[in-house]
């Protein structure tokens, strides 16, 4: 009878350790993405100084077609603190071969040295204007943009860039956003 009792009380104790473990990684699961509101973004820059970016975000599809005739899907995301004289504003172009009006929903990798737009592309191009950097630009180097859900008026995703300027300056922007369609 002891060894009955002994094999409970350790089968008890395993299940409630499984419980409480499991319970332990979903909260830090959920704890990674933000709850924004919609038209919303936080990102995290990291450069010379470490500061929050916030302010408003929105998107815009359409479809294009190239110097050569090939269509093109195109979405883009507009950001910008909101201000009458921004601090601060960011843009990304997706350019994907025309298969629908909507962009999928996945990682989108930035597509490098982008010399114009008049032939279109196959990627991301970004950009970056803040003001506590200076004047000049900043373009996405290398990175992604995630989108986790794609609806006809909302987008909703993941930032995570290396930006450089033209004076080998570099900057990371990481964070999340919850665009409106424009």
């Amino acid at each position: 009878m002891p060894h009955v009792l002994i094999k409970s009380l350790k089968v008890g104790l395993l299940v409630i350790l499984c419980l409480i473990f499991t319970s332990n990684n979903s909260t830090e699961l959920k704890s990674d993405k933000m709850v924004l509101a919609g038209g919303s973004y936080v990102l995290n820059v990291v450069g010379e100084s470490a500061f929050q970016l916030h302010g408003i975000i929105n998107f815009e599809t359409a479809i294009k077609r190239s110097s050569k005739g090939k269509e093109y899907t195109i979405l883009k995301l507009n950001l910008s603190d909101g201000q009458e004289f921004p601090g601060h504003s960011l843009g990304f172009f997706l350019s994907k071969p025309y298969q629908s009006l909507k962009i999928a929903d996945g990682r989108h990798k930035i597509s490098g040295n982008i010399e114009g737009f008049l032939n279109y592309f196959d990627g991301v191009f970004g950009f970056a204007n803040i003001n506590q950097f200076g004047e000049s630009p900043f373009f996405a180097k290398n990175g992604a943009i995630t989108i986790d859900k794609v609806d006809d008026n909302i987008l909703q995703g993941g930032i995570n860039v290396v930006f450089e300027n033209p004076n080998k300056g570099s900057i990371e922007i990481n964070g999340n956003f919850n665009a409106l369609k424009k």
